[in-house]
């Protein structure tokens, strides 16, 4: 058989690998420092297997095959145990390639290695740096705040300190996604900070981007969020969904026609949601009837974390868990606690970020008028 032939079984039969190889993101680091026998480095993300390997010698390496939109996150065994704060960060490629992390004192944590390599990657770091600046500075106003008076489960602190990160932050993001609109790093922090961006500001950057940044996961994002604010508008019917109890019992919205409903998103990990609960006990005692409930959505990932948070609380009203995330496609919230008052015919009355323990809210006003004679 000549060499020809041969070759050419060898590719009807998938022999030659070596042409086909999947692609490879390469995460090589070099750390500094007395690890404490904390010796590992891992890597997880969407769409990709959590793996782990050594440091050895100072160095480690990583590899995993490159899917587009996959974006890992990376964390050592060192922060996760000697250090304080969430330990892992995202290493962000837009594609296959190497991405070097110097890191000259590990007591710092691998976040604040100095990363090189990738344009994308260094890009986020780079932002990072400026964000955590200005955090440190509304952190700042806010501590001095604090002494007066508020805290974190103090709904009227929380508010002032959204409104400073939104007026702080919202430029800063909006400066970088216009440099970076080309580019799928200007696409990702577009939707890794949507949240904190004014609906309208929040549609101008979306439509700087390129068709392949918009047909990204992170573009398709955004435009999800677009679609939940153009729907969450006072006065536009709220759209039929489903979704699970506890006890795994579907529940359609519609079920609840004929009553006016507010609708409170929620989370296990809130601290100002949980605060909100003994005060909106009190006022589902006054008001529930035939012509009202209180419908408890949580924006959960962690079922577990829902169903134990709920055990604890012992809720006296429906909760149901999103898993369809309807909090975004559909009624566009921001954080929790955010409250919708619904009308009998299923259409949006009024808004509330937050809900006021002690009955000063507007939601509550109307609830008054609506059924105190």
């Amino acid at each position: 058989m000549n060499k020809r032939k041969l070759l050419s079984i060898f590719l009807l039969t998938g022999s030659v690998t070596t042409v086909i190889a999947q692609p490879k993101v390469i995460i090589k680091g070099t750390i500094k420092g007395d690890l404490k026998d904390c010796k590992k480095v891992y890597v997880f993300g969407d769409n990709m297997e959590q793996d782990s390997v050594e440091i050895r010698n100072g160095r480690f390496e990583i590899s995993f095959p490159w899917v587009k939109d996959a974006v890992p996150y990376i964390y050592s065994e060192y922060d996760s145990k000697l250090r304080k704060g969430p330990p892992s960060f995202p290493v962000v490629v837009d594609g296959p390639g190497t991405v070097h992390i110097k890191l000259d004192d590990v007591t710092k944590g691998l976040n604040a290695g100095k990363i090189s390599g990738s344009r994308s990657a260094m890009a986020f770091q780079n932002f990072e740096y400026g964000r955590v600046k200005l955090r440190d500075s509304i952190k700042a106003v806010m501590d001095a705040r604090k002494q007066g008076g508020g805290g974190k489960l103090d709904t009227a602190w929380n508010l002032a300190y959204l409104e400073m990160t939104r007026e702080c932050l919202m430029p800063y993001i909006s400066r970088f996604v216009d440099a970076n609109a080309g580019s799928y790093i200007g696409t990702f922090i577009l939707a890794r900070y949507q949240p904190v961006i004014a609906s309208d500001e929040l549609e101008r950057l979306y439509n700087k981007l390129g068709p392949d940044q918009k047909n990204s996961a992170a573009g398709a994002s955004v435009a999800i969020r677009l679609e939940g604010m153009r729907k969450a508008v006072i006065g536009n019917q709220v759209g039929e969904f489903t979704l699970n109890t506890p006890k795994d019992e579907p529940i359609a919205f519609s079920s609840f026609r004929g009553k006016y409903v507010l609708i409170d998103f929620w989370s296990s990990w809130c601290g100002p949601c949980k605060a909100s609960f003994p005060h909106m006990k009190e006022v589902y005692k006054k008001y529930r009837s035939d012509q009202f409930e209180i419908l408890g959505i949580s924006i959960d990932e962690d079922k577990n974390a829902w169903l134990k948070e709920l055990d604890t609380q012992q809720l006296p009203w429906p909760q149901l868990l999103d898993t369809k995330k309807i909090y975004i496609s559909e009624f566009a919230v921001t954080g929790v606690p955010t409250i919708y008052l619904i009308s009998p015919e299923g259409k949006i009355l009024m808004k509330e970020i937050g809900f006021d323990k002690n009955g000063n809210g507007k939601i509550e006003q109307k609830l008054n008028e609506l059924f105190v004679k």
